[in-house]
């Protein structure tokens, strides 16, 4: 998924939970003066202004010290990607390197909060939750979400009946939610699945559907996919984030020959979301349409709108570093599909080349793996099949000792295979549909 200046790639969808005064039972009256503070942090936060909030809940916790859910609500409020998010800065970088200590003092807020909140209720288990959530925008690779991440998501589930009766079966299926975004970014797809798959059986919550569906159009489920992005855009409708639902949409319909429901949805997000991250990937399987419907015109018109908002992407001082190398990929599918692949070629070589930002889960893509395979995919086209040969064999290799891929490694390696023994045959290849479908 490529993202506009105005919606930058690290808006990601972690729920978070907050504490509703009239769900809590307190020896003092509701009209206590801590009560008074915790209820005005309550209203700030459900409107989204964290500051206040936290000032807010500081205040109550100034008054009552043990009250454990101001100070959950309060690292809730801190651990919000508007705080700090792995996306700012490269991987492996620490916060302070990257001149992020801002963001550094936010997490270790969370975290504190959190972590006295079980120091006063080791059963609090939403604590676990909230620590979980916090981890996730912090780390970005595989073991750190496969050590520190899901075990607090495991440790939370094991009170489920304690978080169904503090936040309801919601607060259990957002548990859930949020654990499959975190297989998800680590490119564990059936894991990711299962975990969605629980959380809706539970609650019909929005960011699972929203990532359900797609994941399914990951694994081949299309069937399974289109009820549930259809679901979800019902759902959406009329909301400031319906994009979000138009696009596992217009894909699903697509993928079940469902062209005329597809190009509706294309065409709604491009007219009513021009700031969405979703604009570009619209316009080219709109051009893919057309394209399969004889309408040439039509899809060049498309692909090169596709092309131009990439490159206006690229060639800005005011886009994101983690918004670049989905622009490079993006527009590097919309060359592959115009059969123009040495410019195809120059686009896939650059993620390639810059594994220090395109080697990472942005918007649960790994645009460096993507990029190699769309780089083979091209050299073939052209006739140089020992460069593609060569791409595809360093990309096994990397599979094989990167232990951040191993995730990709468990779904991507066949596929590799499949396309080397292709490129082995003398065949040119084109890129598989799955590599074109991008903001999972």
């Amino acid at each position: 998924m490529v993202e506009s200046k105005a919606k930058i790639v690290g808006a990601v969808c972690i729920i978070g939970l907050i504490i509703a005064a009239g769900a809590i039972a307190y020896t003092l009256a509701t009209s206590s003066k801590y009560m008074h503070y915790y209820n005005l942090g309550e209203k700030e936060q459900e409107a989204g202004n964290y500051d206040k909030a936290i000032e807010y809940y500081g205040k109550a916790i100034e008054l009552n010290p043990k009250f454990t859910d101001a100070y959950y609500n309060r690292g809730a409020c801190y651990a919000t990607d508007g705080f700090f998010h792995h996306y700012n800065k490269l991987p492996g970088q620490s916060y302070v390197e990257a001149g992020l200590g801002d963001e550094e003092n936010a997490y270790q807020n969370a975290m504190a909060d959190f972590s006295r909140v079980l120091e006063l209720d080791p059963g609090y288990a939403l604590a676990h939750f909230g620590k979980g959530n916090a981890l996730y925008l912090y780390v970005d690779s595989y073991t750190d979400r496969a050590t520190k991440v899901i075990p607090e998501y495991e440790t939370a589930l094991e009170s489920k009946d304690w978080v169904r009766n503090k936040v309801g079966v919601e607060g259990v299926a957002a548990i859930y939610t949020n654990m499959g975004r975190t297989y998800l970014a680590m490119g564990e797809m059936e894991r990711a699945y299962e975990s969605y798959k629980k959380a809706l059986g539970l609650a019909r919550l929005d960011t699972a559907l929203e990532h359900e569906a797609p994941v399914c159009i990951e694994l081949g489920k299309y069937d399974e996919a289109y009820p549930l992005a259809t679901e979800y855009i019902s759902m959406a409708e009329g909301s400031e984030e319906a994009d979000l639902a138009l696009m596992p949409g217009m894909i699903a319909a697509y993928q079940l020959g469902k062209y005329d429901e597809a190009i509706k949805y294309g065409n709604e997000i491009i007219e009513s979301f021009p700031d969405s991250g979703y604009v570009a990937e619209a316009h080219r399987f709109l051009a893919r349409i057309y394209k399969e419907q004889g309408k040439d015109k039509e899809a060049r018109e498309q692909i090169d709108a596709a092309i131009n908002m990439c490159t206006d992407m690229i060639e800005s001082e005011e886009t994101a570093v983690a918004d670049i190398p989905g622009a490079y990929y993006e527009r590097g599918l919309a060359y592959f599909d115009l059969g123009e692949y040495d410019k195809a070629i120059k686009d896939f070589k650059y993620l390639v080349e810059h594994p220090e930002i395109a080697n990472r889960e942005i918007a649960h893509e790994n645009y460096w793996l993507e990029g190699n395979i769309g780089l083979a995919c091209a050299c073939s086209q052209v006739g140089n099949n020992s460069e593609a040969k060569d791409v595809l064999t360093r990309l096994l290799n990397r599979l094989d000792s990167d232990p951040n891929l191993q995730g990709w490694k468990k779904y991507r390696e066949e596929d590799i295979k499949t396309l080397l023994n292709e490129i082995n045959a003398g065949k040119s290849i084109s890129i598989p549909m799955m590599y074109e479908i991008l903001g999972k």
